[in-house]
């Protein structure tokens, strides 16, 4: 009877630790994922531009829509609906990212005298301008691609002539599902981009 008695008072001591431990392991956080950023680039030009713009070209912030815009990575399953990613984001927004791609490219091709960001205020003989019209993963069941589309123009400032103005669209293969081969699509993406319109630059 005593022997009973005991294992009733010990089953009866165990039960709200029984519950607290239960409880703690409900409540517990899940693992947040790691946030990450990353950078938009592309490589130098490989060759001069052989007809380069007189003076200084200016290049000012590019423009682009309201989610386009954002630092959050972008990824599409069917070209229309955009999502943005979880923890993924771009270390400065696009619009500025590109211009200043833009700028490091032109310089590295000698495409004018000088190219400068417009916060100089230098009053350059070329402006130029552009607008971000896709930048975002293709996320598709079997293969992946970077998509990246940018509007280009180039403004003569003496008379406000306009010298080139093009749509420009690259997709690259990326080579699986991870957001790294997305990133690594869009920056083949972006050189592509600036090679040919540096290319239609020495062409006008």
């Amino acid at each position: 009877m005593k022997s009973g008695a005991n294992d009733m008072m010990r089953k009866t001591l165990m039960l709200p630790l029984l519950i607290l431990a239960l409880a703690g392991a409900g409540c517990s956080a899940p693992t947040v994922p790691k946030e990450q950023y990353f950078r938009l680039t592309a490589g130098a030009a490989q060759a001069k531009l052989a007809h380069p713009l007189a003076g200084i070209v200016e290049v000012v912030p590019l423009t682009a829509d309201g989610v386009t815009g954002e630092r959050p990575l972008l990824f599409t399953a069917d070209g229309t609906k955009l999502e943005q990613r979880n923890y993924a984001y771009w270390t400065d927004v696009p619009i500025a990212m590109i211009r200043d791609q833009v700028i490091a490219y032109l310089r590295s091709a000698g495409a004018a005298e000088q190219v400068v960001p417009s916060e100089l205020r230098l009053g350059g003989s070329y402006r130029i301008q552009g607008d971000i019209k896709r930048l975002e993963q293709a996320a598709g069941p079997k293969a992946d691609a970077g998509i990246i589309e940018l509007e280009l123009s180039v403004i003569d400032e003496n008379d406000d002539h306009l010298v080139l103005s093009k749509v420009y669209h690259a997709e690259h293969a990326a080579k699986d599902h991870s957001i790294d081969a997305a990133v690594a699509a869009l920056n083949a993406g972006l050189d592509d981009v600036l090679k040919q319109f540096a290319a239609d630059l020495d062409a006008r």
